[in-house]
């Protein structure tokens, strides 16, 4: 960002052909945290239950499909995490579909106390003509009601 508000101010003709070259539509992808569904919450999260000995251990693990991929988009039904007895718990829609995971398995997260969970983003772009936020058509509206009734497979069933 300070770099961004450097060029602009020293060059703003090249910071224009630059932009205009890299996104030729004057639209540029932009990531936003999904709206909270628990009280006390400041962004979304997909959290996981903790081991009911003890509060910092997970009771479930982050699906293989997920890992290591922050930015991944995923829909309703979607593998998200594993039971410690191999069930696959889907993705339930909770706050819309599709949706972009950010920090995934983050070791700041595994504790009750920071928040337990992956965050949630929604993918939008910014116009760069207008200066105006465009909600992708996932966005504008497309939350359900935060029930987490996940179904669950076997490893053996995916």
């Amino acid at each position: 960002t300070l770099e961004y508000l450097q060029r602009r101010v020293h060059d703003p003709e090249a910071l224009q052909r630059e932009l205009d070259r890299a996104y030729p539509t004057g639209r540029v992808p932009c990531y936003r945290s999904a709206p909270a569904l628990r009280n006390g919450e400041m962004s979304a999260k997909l959290a996981w239950p903790s081991d009911p000995d003890n509060d910092n251990f997970p009771a479930w693990l982050v699906h293989k499909s997920v890992q290591d991929r922050d930015f991944h988009h995923i829909q309703t039904g979607d593998p998200l995490f594993v039971t410690l007895d191999g069930d696959i718990i889907p993705y339930d829609g909770s706050h819309g579909s599709p949706v972009v995971l950010l920090f995934v398995n983050e070791g700041g997260y595994y504790y009750a106390s920071s928040g337990t969970g992956i965050a949630v983003g929604k993918r939008d772009e910014f116009d760069l003509n207008t200066g105006t936020l465009i909600p992708s058509a996932s966005t504008s509206g497309s939350t359900t009601s935060g029930s987490s009734s996940a179904t669950r497979k076997t490893l053996e069933e995916e």
